[in-house]
Formats: structure tokens, C-alpha cells, sequence
């Protein structure tokens, strides 16, 4: 009786178990809501996008500021109330301007690196105005772009709103080779060895220095590091690149005469080697 009851006991549990995953609450849905506010309009909510779930009620409110003329509401460019509430249903545009200022919308996005006007957000224009750009590097990175509607634009000029435009500024990290790097190397010949390398000078070009007594030159491009370690009797050779800010690799060789060249690949990782100069002896002279 016992065991027919305990049976029971875990059926219900199980169905209880099957019912409640069938009843779980679908993963809910959101939409943006891209607000558009033109010059001479003040309100809430301001220029930008907002992701809000499905059925989110969000209130507005516009009004003209002093010395412009119409205002204009639209919400998915139906014409609606000054003020009021949107139900979020999907993707949506909400904009309001002023007639002199509304007709055409500027976005710009503005990537990490540059600095410059206008900010990124979205703007409102009248037909025909001429929006003046201009954009820098911040220090620290390289290869200024930007993009107007896809096409390839200088760092400063004037753009004519005659459709709606989007902006795009972006910018490259310069990589730091500057400091201490744990060096490993493996060559041809199945030797292999870790020390560490440290450069000094800029990010371009300087000294190189490492824990077995070598020293030598580098340079950067931006694109390829170049590197050479001399020692008194061998040299070594080191061409490469950056995977990411704190790692680099590539391939290198050593040679004591130019009929005599031994490959093979390296890495680095910045900091001191934990082991630094453990494999040296290895092979002869480090």
C-alpha cells in the first residue's frame, strides 16, 4: 500500500513539474523608440534611442521655444498630439520639430578617438542647411575615417542636407610596444627559450633590450613590428604584429653568418616572464 501510494506521490509531481515548464513566461520582446527633437522644440523625451518592452506606455510632451514657428508631432510619420503617450509595439520614431527645422535628420556616431562637432545624436534640419563637421584624433590613436552615407569624407567640411544623412566617425587604437614583454621563441632546429624583452623609446621606434644581455633596435608602423636583439657572437630577428593590445607574434630568425639562418616563431606577452631566461641554455650563445 505503501509503494502504490509513493507512486502516486511522484506522478503528481511530475505532472505538477511538466505543467508548470509548459506555463513559463515566453522571454519577453522590446522595441527602440528613436526620438527625433529639432532645434528650436524642447521636451521630453530628449534626442536618442530607447529600448523598451512590448506594451511599455511612454509619455511626451513638446512645445516650441521662443521665436519658431509650427510645431510638428509625428509618431511613424503619422501626425499626432503635442503631448501624449506612445505603446511600444515595435521599432517606432518618434519626432518633433519646428517647420523650418524638421524636414531632413542628421545621425552621428562617433567611435572611441575622435573628438570634434557635431557630437554623436541625432539632429533635425531644414532642407538645404549646410551643418558644419570637424573631427580629430585623440592622442593615442590613428587612422581618422569618416563616412558620410557610406562614402569616405575629409576630417572637416560642410554637409548640405538634402535627404537624411547619417555621420560615422571612427578611429584606431595605437598599439604601446613601450615596457617589459615576455619573450618566447621555438626555432627549426627544436631549440626554444623565454626571456624578457624590454622596449624603450616611443611607439614608433626606439631601443630593445633583454634579460639574456641583447640589445638592439625597433620599430612600429602601426601595421608590423620589427625587432633585432644582437649579441656578440649571433643576432636575432624578429618581424610581427599585435593579436591584441597586450600580445604579439610573428616570425623570427637567428644567424651568426648569412649562410647560416635558423627560423622560427615568437610571441610575446606583456609583463615579466614568471621563468624569464629558463630555457637559455638551451643553445649556445644565449
Amino acid at each position: 500500500m505503501k509503494r502504490k501510494a509513493l507512486l502516486i506521490s511522484v506522478a503528481l509531481l511530475l505532472a505538477a513539474g511538466l505543467s508548470f515548464h509548459g506555463c513559463k513566461k515566453a522571454d519577453v520582446e522590446t522595441g527602440v523608440l528613436k526620438v527625433i527633437v529639432s532645434k528650436g522644440v524642447s521636451g521630453t523625451p530628449a534626442s536618442g534611442s530607447y529600448t523598451k518592452n512590448i506594451g511599455d506606455q511612454v509619455p511626451y510632451s513638446f512645445s516650441l521655444e521662443a521665436g519658431y514657428g509650427k510645431l510638428t508631432v509625428l509618431l511613424d510619420g503619422g501626425q499626432v498630439a503635442a503631448s501624449g503617450t506612445v505603446t511600444i509595439s515595435g521599432n517606432q520614431t518618434l519626432k518633433a520639430y519646428s517647420d523650418e527645422n524638421g524636414k531632413y535628420t542628421l545621425t552621428v556616431n562617433v567611435g572611441a578617438g575622435a573628438t570634434g562637432t557635431p557630437a554623436a545624436g541625432i539632429y533635425s534640419y531644414a532642407e538645404g542647411s549646410a551643418v558644419p563637421y570637424s573631427y580629430a584624433l585623440a592622442q593615442g590613436y590613428t587612422n581618422l575615417s569618416l563616412q558620410l552615407d557610406s562614402t569616405i569624407v575629409p576630417a572637416s567640411g560642410s554637409i548640405t542636407m538634402t535627404a537624411d544623412r547619417v555621420l560615422t566617425v571612427s578611429a584606431t587604437s595605437l598599439k604601446n610596444i613601450q615596457g617589459t614583454w615576455a619573450l618566447a621563441e621555438v626555432y627549426s632546429d627544436g631549440s626554444s627559450f623565454g626571456v624578457n624583452a624590454t622596449f624603450s623609446g616611443d611607439r614608433l621606434h626606439g631601443t630593445v633590450t633583454d634579460s639574456q644581455g641583447g640589445s638592439g633596435t625597433y620599430t612600429y608602423d602601426n601595421t608590423t613590428v620589427k625587432f633585432t636583439l644582437v649579441f656578440p657572437d649571433v643576432t636575432y630577428e624578429y618581424t610581427g604584429s599585435f593579436s591584441e593590445a597586450d600580445k604579439m607574434s610573428g616570425t623570427c630568425k637567428r644567424y651568426q653568418a648569412s649562410d647560416n639562418i635558423i627560423s622560427g616563431s615568437w610571441e610575446a606577452t606583456r609583463g615579466a616572464a614568471s621563468s624569464a631566461g629558463a630555457d637559455k641554455g638551451k643553445f649556445d650563445p644565449r
